[in-house]
């Protein structure tokens, strides 16, 4: 009888067991949660990812060039691809698919040099890989994201001037959440949001802009609108870009701004108050007077929350230029040399995560001014994106530049480079007041309400601005005479390049981007290394503890199985 009792309550368990795995099954199946252990939450998308994947209509696939003999640091890339596209798909479901490939593994040299072709133009490089035993290796670390017929490459492994490698891999990773959802989202887009270069005022031409412009073609419609033909700035432009006016601004054209962004509209200034140019020095006898432009906006900047200063910053952190040194029997220059030249500084970015300038490399500018904030509204957050070295020095106006001064060497040294980092560039988000407040009549205000479109606005709508006090960091060389546009943010006379367009692009972005993918930017991955001295003093330590552990833990549990089971039976 008690044998049978302990049958049926041996059933009752399996029942009761097969009963929880049901309703776990059950549970599990209606509600979702995903845990991230780790410290940064680099598992955990942004909302805005999330609700891009949940959204999605129509099968995104994605193709990844990272497979075949791959080194430790491009494996570590390639894996964290394959981790991050897991999560996408735990969102998307089946509307998300993947494949890593190697493009050029068991090709011919013709075959390899087609593809290597195929995929340049198409906006993946090649990278080279020298490995430790001498063999080289073509990758290319990136992907191409197609959906509904179209489809866009990208790049996963930064750009990053003299950053150790360890660091560039660990910046390429933080990002590739951003780069693959920032992707789609341009892929669904059903029309190319559009901005446009505001002209009238003396701005940079269209090839003074020419690099960017393409670049920024790819992914928006590009116009150029000259305001003072315009009766206002239509709200169709996403964002607007006013590129190193050297002009005045009247008060019309100032009121057409000023109500373009009290209506949202977002806006790219690059403005400088002190006329300088490379160029004129090399007129002038190399020196020139740092004249005032009289731009006439002060005074708007200023209600919106910033001030660009009228003077000049020499940083010693700097690129250089070249300068003839010496002369013959008859006064001719001998030769050429490279001299550092303090007013063109390479720009440190501001290390506070935004996602304008997170992981981007440095930039460099031309004849730049500092900027300070301002508080005419608790509404407007400022944030300081670029600013120069620790090691600079701030000139009022007047300012006499010289290049007499670099070529004796009189200032590469100087003690009063001490003003430490000075900000050049800000971005500002918020509601905005209007400069035009309690300025108009109530006659004006009213005949300005019958134009079809535009109505008086003296607060804005929740909005956003990039301020940068240097109108060249937009602007790229151009050759008239063979028609050639230099790729902006190349420096041809140290042959060096620098991340201005990147710059420009991510500032585009911010201000355009109304889902919030532009925040997955501003995630961050911490590099924890060991310590290779450590590891090299206890190698062999470490090593017969992760072989002895495991092997003495294992003769443990059967001796004590053993015991167990001797005692229980016997």
């Amino acid at each position: 009888m008690k044998q049978f009792s302990n049958k049926y309550q041996a059933i009752l368990q399996v029942v009761i067991l097969l009963a929880i795995l049901i309703a776990v099954n059950v549970l599990a199946s209606t509600v979702y949660q995903r845990f991230d252990l780790t410290k940064e939450g680099r598992f955990t998308l942004t909302e805005a990812t999330q609700d891009l994947l949940v959204d999605l209509d129509d099968v995104v696939y994605v193709r990844v060039y990272l497979e075949g003999e791959l080194n430790s640091g491009f494996r570590r890339l390639r894996n964290s691809t394959l981790d991050m596209l897991n999560e996408f798909r735990a969102y998307a479901s089946s509307d998300l698919e993947y494949e890593f490939v190697d493009p050029i593994g068991g090709t011919s040299v013709e075959e390899r040099k087609a593809i290597i072709d195929q995929l340049s133009e198409k906006g993946l490089k090649p990278t080279r890989v020298f490995e430790p035993d001498g063999s080289e290796s073509i990758l290319f670390p990136g992907l191409i994201v197609a959906y509904k017929g179209r489809e866009l490459a990208v790049p996963l492994l930064l750009e990053q001037l003299n950053r150790p490698p360890q660091e560039t891999l660990n910046n390429s990773i933080a990002l590739i959440e951003y780069n693959i959802a920032n992707a789609i989202q341009k892929l669904r887009r059903p029309s190319k949001p559009a901005i446009a270069f505001l002209e009238g005022h003396g701005e940079l031409s269209a090839p003074e802009v020419g690099d960017i412009t393409a670049t920024l073609e790819n992914y928006y419609v590009v116009n150029r609108l000259d305001i003072t033909q315009e009766l206002y700035i239509p709200p169709r432009y996403n964002a607007v870009i006013i590129a190193r006016p050297t002009k005045p601004f009247e008060d019309s054209n100032k009121f057409k701004i000023d109500q373009y962004i009290m209506n949202g509209g977002r806006v790219l200034w690059l403005v400088e108050n002190m006329a300088t140019s490379l160029d004129s020095m090399q007129r002038d006898g190399g020196k020139f007077i740092a004249m005032d432009y009289g731009l006439n906006l002060e005074d708007q900047l200023f209600r919106y929350g910033v001030r660009v200063n009228f003077d000049l910053v020499q940083d010693l952190q700097s690129t250089q230029i070249p300068l003839t040194v010496g002369t013959d029997q008859f006064g001719n220059a001998r030769q050429m040399r490279l001299f550092p030249w303090p007013y063109f500084p390479i720009i440190n970015l501001a290390n506070n995560g935004h996602p304008v300038t997170k992981n981007l490399n440095a930039v460099v500018g031309q004849f730049v001014a500092t900027i300070d904030t301002v508080q005419p509204k608790a509404e407007v957050k400022k944030t300081i994106l670029l600013t120069t070295s620790p090691r600079s020095r701030v000139l009022e106006a007047p300012i006499q530049v010289d290049v007499n001064d670099v070529r004796q060497s009189r200032q590469v040294d100087d003690a009063r480079f001490n003003a430490g980092p000075q900000p050049i560039a800000v971005a500002l988000e918020g509601v905005f007041s209007s400069p035009f407040k309690n300025r108009l009549a109530a006659e004006t205000i009213a005949m300005i309400d019958t134009i079809e479109g535009v109505s008086f606005l003296e607060e804005s709508k929740p909005t956003r601005m990039v301020v940068i006090s240097d109108g060249d960091m937009i602007r790229n060389d151009y050759d008239p005479l063979n028609n050639r546009i230099s790729p902006l943010g190349y420096y041809k006379f140290t042959k060096e390049n620098f991340a201005n367009k990147a710059l420009i692009q991510n500032a585009v972005e911010w201000l355009t981007d109304e889902n919030g993918i532009i925040a997955a930017r501003s995630k961050d991955i911490k590099l924890r290394l060991l310590d290779a001295t450590k590891v090299k003093a206890e190698q062999t330590t470490w090593q017969l503890v992760n072989i002895g552990v495991p092997l003495l833990l294992l003769l443990v549990f059967g001796v004590g199985y053993n015991f167990v089971r001797k005692r229980r039976y016997t």
